[in-house]
């Protein structure tokens, strides 16, 4: 198969919705890993950063990812760079929410027992980003079976 050279091209790292997401997940799995409730805090940083409403989702929608975990999530080094698979499909399906519900849950099925009520709140959550002008992508596009790998980074 050809890919169709005015499909769009994901040359370019997360956009600034995305890095917000990110940091906020990665700071939640932080906290919790100190032994340390991240709901007050996380929910402060991104209140500073964007507004209560999207402080007090991403909380809820963290929880609702936690309880329904498979296994615990893997996070990668912020320093190493990179994005860990389950970060991206965090991430990714939170994007899909306002669009293509099912995929975002065909996309947590390898993470989560039952995706549904977690991608509810992405739709919310992904609704407060867009408000606050941090925009998530939808990212429907899928690689050509022949692209090449991308380089991963150290896993710790």
């Amino acid at each position: 198969m050809t890919p169709d050279p005015m499909a769009p091209r994901w040359t370019a790292g997360p956009t600034v919705g995305e890095r917000l997401l990110l940091s906020a997940m990665r700071q939640w799995a932080a906290l919790r890993s100190a032994g340390e409730h991240p709901t007050r805090l996380v929910a402060q940083a991104l209140a500073f950063r964007a507004s209560n409403r999207t402080g007090g989702l991403f909380v809820a929608w963290m929880q609702s990812v936690e309880a329904s975990l498979r296994r615990p999530i893997q996070v990668e080094c912020p320093a190493c760079g990179g994005i860990s698979t389950d970060e991206q499909r965090l991430m990714v399906s939170c994007g899909l929410a306002g669009t293509a519900t099912a995929a975002g849950e065909a996309l947590l099925e390898p993470l989560l027992v039952d995706a549904q009520p977690t991608m509810v709140l992405a739709r919310a959550l992904n609704a407060a980003l867009r408000v606050d002008g941090y925009p998530l992508p939808a990212r429907l596009r899928q690689e050509p079976d022949d692209a090449p790998a991308p380089e991963r980074a150290t896993v710790h």
